[in-house]
Parts: C-alpha cells; structure tokens; sequence
C-alpha cells in the first residue's frame, strides 16, 4: 500500500530531522555559553582591571546559560506548535492568506474551488479549505495541516491569474500529492523547529537595543548565533523537501495524465519576472511548504527548498525541454462562465435514473464490480478516472443546490435533510426537535426533499462539499449543529448504516479536536483487540452475505482471534470511540485494520455502495483517505 508507504517515509524523515535538530540546538548551546562566557570575563576584568589575574567562569553561569538556552528554544517552538494547532487555516493566516467562499463571485477564485473539490473528491479527502494570498503576483501555492482530512490549500493571486485550467490542477494535483503522502505533518513541525531557533536571534536584538556597548555586543552575538542556527536548520529544512518536491511532481502528472499542466505551471515560473518569490515577512519560516522557490536563499542550492526549474522539467517530461516552448504552447486562460456554479464536465446519467429515463434506486441496484487488491490499494491514490468520475459526481448536483450549499445555513440544513424522514411520527418528532433548537422545519423539509432526491449515491459527494462550509462556523455553532444531526438520526431511536456513515464523517472533521495532530499511542493492532472487534463487527452484520463468515475472513486478514459480537450488542457509541483509538495506532499497523476490514465486507466477492461507502467512512477516520469506486455501475434488470 504506496500510502503507507510514502507516509512512514515521511515519518521517517521526521527522526531524521529530530536528530539533526538537537545536533543544531547542541551547537548553540555551546556558542550562546561561549559569548557568555566572554562577555562575563570582560565585565570582570572592566570592575577589577588592578588585579592583572584571569578571570574564571563560575560553572553556575554556564549551568544557568545552558538551561535558558535550552527553555527558550523549547518555549519558542512550543508556542510556535500551539499557534498552528488548528492546522492548515492556522498557517494560513499567519501568511497572509485570505479564505475563499464557496459563494465568491470571483470567476477565477470559482474556477480554483472546483479544481480542489474535484481532487478532493477524486482522492477521498475531505474537500480543504481555499485560501488566497492576494497581494502576490507570483506563481505559487501550498498545502498545510497535520491530516490529509483536514488540510488547508493557499494560493498566490498570481496563480490565479497567470494559469489556464489544465496549470491550475496540476498545481493543486502538486499539492493534493504532499496531503496523501505525508508531506504535510512533516512541514509542520519544520515550522515549530525553526520557530525555536529564531527566538535566540529575536532576544539579541532586544538586547542590542539597551543602551550600553556591552549589552550592544552580547545582543548582536545572539543575533548572530540565532541566525548560524537558522542557517543549519536551513539546511535541515532544504534536504528534506527537494525529494518531496520531485515525488509530488510525479503523482501531479499521474492525477491529471498531463504533464503540460504541472509543466506549465514551472515554465511559467521560470519565465515570469517574479517568479515564485513571496513578498511576506514570514514567508521563510513556510518556505519548505511552497510549490516553488518561495525566498533566495542567497547561497545558490545549499539552502535551496526546491530543485531548480529546469530539473523538474525534465524529470515531468523525461527530458530536457525549453521553457519558452511550453509556455508557447500552454492554452488561453479561460474562466468559467459568469452562471457556472460547477465544473462543465457533462458526460454521463442523472443521478437516480439508467440511460433510458427510467428510476433506478442506486442503493439497492448499484454494486462496485471490484476485488480485494483493487480496494487496499486504492488508498491515498488518484487516477484520471477518478478525477472525471469527480467531476461527473459534482456536475450532476443542481446549480441551485449547490447555490444554498455555499452558505453554512444552507449546507447545514442540506447535511440535516439527508437524515430527515420522509413522514410519518418520526418526521413529527424530528420537526419539534428543529423547532425547540430554533431552525426552520419547514426550510430543512425542503432541502431534504431536493437531496434526498438525487440518490443515496450523491450522499459522499454532498458531505465534502458542505465541509469546509461548515469548518467556518463559530466552534459553539458547529458543536451545536452536530447536536441537532445527532438529534435527528435518535429520533426514531435507531440509527441506520447510512445515518453512521454520515454521523461519523462530519465529526471527524467538526468536532472539537479536528484538525489537531493526532498522537501515535498504539504499536500493534494487538494492543486494540476490543476495539477492533467491535469495528469489525459492525462491518461484518452491514456486509451482504452470512455476518459469521464476513466476521471470519476479516479476524484471519488481521490474524487475529476473535469472536463475532451478536447485532444487538455492537453499539455505535463504542464503535466511535473504537474508531478514536484505532487512528492512534502506529502507522504500519493501519494497512492491517483496512485490509481486515476489506475482506469482511467482500466475503461475498462483492462491494456494495453501502459498503464501499462505510469503508470509506472508517478509513476517512483513520486518516486514510479511499477515492470513490469509479467501477460503479447501475444494474438495470
């Protein structure tokens, strides 16, 4: 499983980094101890210049200076961490960065959301929130946020602006390419790295400022050593993203099958008088997170983030190309037209009904024709097929409901009516439950008749489109919006396969904790046996076939013993707080969950939609996105 791979690679990296990191803080301990050490010699020898002796170091003062040294590094990356704690929007801000309204009239800004709603859907993330930095005629972009299901993606004005549509996506594929692959959680903590050492330089110069020509000269030796330790970390921080860069360049050209996207954007780069230069006074400490060469370093590749221009070229194409002929042949910038509220691919059937008009039902008719490999290895992938299956999913939503989705009302109200009853005393209920918590019964009813109307199939496509609308509610607002779905599914006191699915996939990304870097606790699948037998349980009496067998070929995938729990007693709370845990696992341990998972709900050789949707419900919470099953097709005896 290539996801896995590539994001214990990057964890990889992270000790690496660790490692090189406490080599760098080791060296200014020593200097900071060493201009100590001298300043305190001369400050004796200024008080008592009769006796002519030299002048000793107490072994306090280096004690004292080693500890103050070590704090202040220790404080300044902590607070660094706790400033990015709400993950990408949080380093977005810091840039600059404005969000981006799914209801923004801007064709361009438009035209950017639905390129990351269809890579968002394409891969099985959550769709991210859309940043712009305006201001920056450069090219450039970037990807922030400690999971792949809670990341933010930012963009220049100059990106906007200077890039045709094929460009734009193979940029966000650029991008998408560090969410899936681990990149981002790494840059993170570079972040809180450099945050650190830079505070050493920032107390130098508040020393330097007393008046006095010691004060002056100690400041201005922390200064210097604060940046010789950023000029390390630097390094550290080079090394690290080049490969990355090579890596997300590739799995670009393998989302979109079009090397003349991500090419383009680079010969732009190359071609374009400000380049990818970012003019913000924090802009070096996010560096390593930019699609191009954000700052000069100033010392040629040594301190260089990115590969340079023409390499990466050449690795897209498999050969060495001209700038100038890319960017000759790359096509017009052409926006979307004024009334497009969705991307304009068109092909394929209505959502609900076969190619001849007649109503299907896509719960019950439509199965995923696919085998056990196909489904484990999806995961953290895209393909072309899954971006235009993407954008066929959103095209088919109606301009008007994708209109009211753009507000967090609206989406809101969309997310309550996928759970509303079509009538009878549980609609009578859920209507008194929307009244006493102030929402308009009548506003939800109307909604849910439109998303209900497109079919259960739409159900995954209308979730990652309300997401990141609903990200920016006010956190109280959001907890009480999670309150009233959970009201809602209680109503008729049972909660079906589908209300679990979206239950679980909206708290994952609006509760209290989304977003936050989640702890690796656990090292083997063995050490989460309850846990995970209440999840497979749960799989295997959803799965089609005898819930015995299903429940078997799971528990052996994993090899592990266990005993099917009996439907009655599997409940949802346990299997939530199961699910909790089990994304605290070691990361090569996940592939054991999802492969055990996999095969309980293919015991019968085949996927159902309400399967493959709940698979990747679970894995959406494990932090290992699955794309939608493009092999889906609808039976139609």
């Amino acid at each position: 499983m290539d996801f896995f791979a590539q994001q214990d690679t990057a964890r990889r990296h992270t000790t690496r980094l660790v490692f090189l990191f406490l080599l760098a803080v080791l060296a200014i301990v020593l200097s900071v101890n060493l201009v100590s050490a001298i300043a305190y010699k001369l400050a004796a020898a200024d008080a008592a210049p009769a006796h002519g002796k030299a002048v000793g170091v107490p072994a306090a003062l280096y004690l004292f200076v080693t500890v103050g040294t070590l704090a202040i590094i220790g404080i300044g990356g902590v607070v660094q961490m706790i400033g990015m704690a709400s993950g990408g929007p949080a380093v977005a801000k810091m840039l600059g960065a404005r969000p981006v309204s799914s209801a923004t009239r801007d064709l361009n800004e438009r035209r950017l959301i639905n390129v990351v709603e269809e890579m968002a859907i394409a891969s099985g993330v959550s769709v991210p929130q859309v940043f712009v930095m305006d201001g920056q005629p450069a090219i450039n972009a970037f990807a922030a946020g400690f999971s792949p299901n809670e990341a933010a993606v930012v963009v220049t004005r100059g990106t906007l602006e200077t890039l045709n549509r094929d460009e734009l996506q193979g940029v966000i594929g650029h991008e998408f390419s560090h969410i899936l692959n681990g990149d981002m959680r790494l840059n993170m903590r570079l972040m809180g790295v450099l945050g650190g050492i830079l505070v050493i330089a920032t107390i130098g110069r508040m020393v330097a400022e007393i008046e006095h020509i010691g004060a002056w000269i100690f400041g201005m030796a922390l200064v210097a050593i604060g940046y010789i330790g950023v000029f390390f970390a630097r390094i550290i921080q080079a090394s690290v993203s080049r490969q990355r860069e090579f890596l997300a360049d590739a799995s670009s050209v393998q989302f979109t099958r079009n090397p003349d996207g991500i090419g383009g954007a680079l010969a732009k780069i190359g071609r374009s008088v400000n380049g990818a230069r970012i003019d913000h006074p924090r802009a070096d400490e996010a560096s390593h997170m930019f699609f191009g060469e954000a700052i000069r370093s100033g010392v040629g590749d040594l301190m260089a983030t990115h590969p340079p221009i023409y390499e990466r070229l050449e690795r897209v194409y498999g050969r060495r190309v001209a700038i100038n002929d890319i960017v000759a042949r790359s096509a017009p910038i052409e926006p979307a037209p004024q009334d497009a509220a969705v991307s304009g691919f068109a092909g394929g059937e209505e959502f609900g009904r076969s190619a001849n008009g007649r109503r299907i039902d896509p719960a019950e008719k439509t199965i995923v024709a696919t085998q056990f490999a196909t489904v484990t290895g999806a995961i953290g992938t895209v393909s072309t097929g899954h971006v235009d299956h993407a954008a066929y999913l959103l095209a088919r939503i109606p301009p008007q409901l994708r209109e009211l989705m753009q507000t967090a009302q609206g989406a809101a109200r969309a997310m309550l009516g996928l759970v509303f009853a079509r009538g009878g005393p549980v609609r009578q209920v859920q209507e008194e439950l929307l009244r006493s918590g102030g929402e308009d019964a009548g506003a939800v009813a109307k909604v849910a008749a439109d998303v209900q109307a497109l079919g259960k199939v739409a159900r995954l496509p209308l979730i990652s489109l309300a997401t990141p609308v609903l990200k920016g509610m006010a956190p109280g607002d959001r907890a009480a919006f999670l309150a009233q779905l959970r009201q809602l599914i209680e109503a008729d006191r049972r909660v079906t396969l589908e209300e679990f699915v979206l239950a679980t996939m909206l708290e994952a990304s609006l509760a209290e904790r989304a977003g936050r870097a989640v702890p690796m606790k656990y090292r083997s699948l063995e050490l989460l046996i309850a846990e995970f037998r209440q999840v497979l349980s749960l799989v295997a009496h959803a799965a089609t076939g005898d819930s015995a067998d299903a429940f078997a070929k799971g528990a052996k995938e994993a090899g592990l013993a266990m005993t099917l729990i009996d439907a009655g007693s599997v409940k949802i709370a346990a299997v939530k707080e199961a699910l909790v845990r089990l994304n605290q696992l070691a990361l090569m341990q996940k592939p054991r969950v999802i492969k055990a998972l996999t095969q309980c709900a293919l015991a019968d050789g085949k996927l159902s939609l309400a399967e493959a949707e709940l698979l990747r419900a679970m894995c959406a919470t494990l932090d290992s996105p699955m794309p939608p099953f493009v092999e889906t097709m609808p039976y139609t005896d």
